[in-house]
C-alpha cells in the first residue's frame, strides 16, 4: 500500500494531495490505479517532486473531465499544458487552449473568449490588441450577443477549426483583417482561406509580420484611449463610453425652437446690426421676462 511507503517523498506528496481532493476519496479502486498512473506519466518518479498545489490541481481536474477526455487531458499536462478542461469544435475535434499563446499566462482561453476577439478583429479601427480600449471591448461584447456578421459567420467557421484556441491573438486578429471582405458570404471559400493562411507556428511570439496585419497600434491607442477617458471624466460626451440614454445628453436639435428675434445681427464686412439689442436693454425701459431668464443655464 502506497500509505506504508513514508519515505518516499513522491509517494506521500501524491497521498497529502489526494486527501485535500474529495473526488479521490469516494473514488472506486479502478478509478484509483487510473489517476496514479496518469499522475506518474505527467509527474515521472525519477524526476523533480512537483508542487502539492499542482497535483492537487490536476487531481482535481482529472475527476471533473469526462471519461472519454482524460487520456486527451493527460497528454496535454504531460506537455506543459496545465489545461482546465478539454474544450472541443462542434465537430468533436480538439479545441486546444494548452499552450502558451501571446496572451496573459493568467487569461484563460475559451471559444467564448475567442469571440469576443473575433468580434473586435472585424471593427475597422486600428488599437493595442494586447491592452484593449473599453471602448472596442463594450462594442465586442455588444456584437457578440447580437450576432451580427460577419462576426457571426468567421466565429462559426473558427469554432470548426482544430486547435483554434492554440494560436495567438496576433493571428486570429491578422487572419480576420487580411481577408476579403465578401469572403464571410460564403462559408466554403472562408474555411479554405481560414486552411491556407492560419499557419502560425509560434504561437507565443508573434511575428512583426502578423503583428501589421493584425493592426496593431500600441502607442497610439494608449495616447488615445487615455484622451477619451480623461474626456468622458470631464463631463463631456465620448462615444463608447458615456451612456447615450443619460437625459443631460439631450441633443439641441430636439430642443423646442425659440421665437426670440436675433439680438446681434452680421450684416457683413465687418459690421453689426445691434438695434434688436438696444430695443430689448433695460436701459430702453423693456422689463426682463423672468420666465425667459430662468430657462437660461449658465455653465
Amino acid at each position: 500500500r502506497l500509505e506504508m511507503d513514508t519515505d518516499n517523498s513522491y509517494v506521500q506528496n501524491l497521498l497529502l494531495a489526494a486527501e485535500n481532493v474529495e473526488a479521490f476519496k469516494k473514488a472506486i479502486e479502478h478509478d484509483i490505479h487510473k489517476i496514479v498512473n496518469a499522475v506518474k506519466k505527467i509527474f515521472p518518479v525519477d524526476g523533480k517532486t512537483p508542487e502539492l498545489a499542482t497535483v492537487i490541481q490536476f487531481l482535481k481536474t482529472w475527476f471533473e473531465t469526462e471519461h472519454i477526455d482524460r487520456g486527451l487531458l493527460v497528454k496535454e499536462w504531460a506537455k506543459g499544458n496545465r489545461v482546465s478542461a478539454i474544450q472541443r469544435t462542434e465537430s468533436g475535434a480538439n479545441a486546444g487552449g494548452g499552450n502558451k499563446t501571446d496572451r496573459n499566462p493568467d487569461y484563460e482561453h475559451t471559444l467564448d473568449t475567442l469571440d469576443v476577439e473575433i468580434a473586435m478583429a472585424t471593427l475597422p479601427m486600428d488599437f493595442n490588441i494586447y491592452e484593449l480600449p473599453g471602448s472596442v471591448y463594450r462594442r465586442a461584447k455588444e456584437i457578440v450577443k447580437k450576432k451580427e456578421s460577419p462576426f457571426k459567420e468567421w466565429s462559426a467557421a473558427l469554432r470548426a477549426t482544430p486547435g483554434i484556441l492554440d494560436y495567438s491573438r496576433a493571428a486570429i486578429f491578422a487572419l480576420i483583417r487580411s481577408a476579403h471582405p465578401e469572403f464571410y458570404h460564403y462559408p466554403g471559400r472562408l474555411q479554405g482561406y481560414i486552411n491556407a493562411n492560419l499557419t502560425e507556428t509560434d504561437h507565443e511570439n508573434p511575428t512583426e509580420e502578423a503583428l501589421t496585419a493584425a493592426r496593431h497600434t500600441p502607442e497610439k491607442d494608449a495616447v488615445e484611449e487615455a484622451n477619451r477617458q480623461l474626456a468622458a471624466a470631464r463631463g463631456e460626451y465620448v462615444e463608447g463610453i458615456s451612456d447615450p440614454n443619460d437625459p443631460k445628453w439631450v441633443k439641441t436639435g430636439t430642443s423646442q425652437p425659440t421665437t426670440e428675434p436675433e439680438l446681434v445681427k452680421n450684416v457683413g464686412n465687418g459690421i453689426f446690426d445691434v438695434s434688436a439689442l438696444m430695443q430689448n436693454s433695460s436701459t430702453h425701459g423693456t422689463e426682463t421676462n423672468p420666465e425667459t431668464t430662468s430657462n437660461v443655464q449658465v455653465q
